[in-house]
């Protein structure tokens, strides 16, 4: 049984490596990486059964797709430069209007900042790959603390997970997955939506087990 310090670190990287996903798709890279091995892995080690099995076909499906198959269907989902199937950002699904930089944008920003973090990139705050790189850098940051037994560092990082996940992450998983599911029928971004979301569902249940 992996302990709370090295379970936390696990989770990190599974964060690290989702986030990997949501960028410009490389094919060779992901394959050198080992990208989708290092889910199955880290998932099965985690008991995260679900999760573990969509990596494995998001594999098969690496595979089997060329890299341009890969870039275009990317582009085509989450890019544009027509409407979007499945917009990457968490305004659109947490706003009433739909829109983009909206209060929930100016939230995720004010977190960031919250954990001394400045973002120097062209994406907006909530996009899905840097919000899942900021629960890579907290849950990173707690097993560090934890194996410091820095014990309050550890509790303030944490308790800054569940805030974020529950309000600002977690809302809006369920409905981009499936917008993902509904608008595509390339293997790799299909168990790529079920792979996230099943990861998700494991996490908030974990900052809210149920009774």
């Amino acid at each position: 049984m992996p302990t709370v310090v090295e379970k936390k670190l696990r989770q990190s990287d599974c964060f690290k490596l989702l986030a990997a996903c949501f960028y410009e798709p490389d094919r060779e890279m992901f394959l050198q990486e080992r990208l989708c091995d290092n889910l199955v892995s880290l998932f099965s080690s985690c008991g995260y059964v679900p999760a573990a099995e969509a990596a494995r076909t998001m594999l098969v499906a690496l595979s089997e797709l060329s890299d341009d198959e890969l870039k275009v269907e990317y582009a085509r989902l989450f890019v544009g430069p027509f409407e979007l199937v499945a917009p990457p950002y968490g305004s659109v699904y947490l706003e009433e209007k739909k829109r983009l930089m909206g209060d929930s944008t100016v939230a995720v920003q004010k977190m960031y900042q919250e954990a001394g973090l400045s973002l120097d990139v062209k994406e907006a705050p909530d996009h899905i790959a840097l919000e899942l790189e900021f629960m890579h850098y907290l849950c990173l940051a707690e097993s560090e603390a934890g194996a410091k037994r820095q014990r309050k560092e550890a509790q303030r990082l944490n308790k800054m997970q569940t805030e974020f996940m529950t309000r600002l992450l977690g809302p809006w998983i369920p409905p981009f997955c499936e917008n993902i599911r509904q608008g595509t029928d390339n293997g790799f971004y299909l168990n790529l939506a079920d792979c996230l979301e099943g990861f998700i569902q494991e996490i908030i249940l974990l900052h809210h087990p149920v009774s």
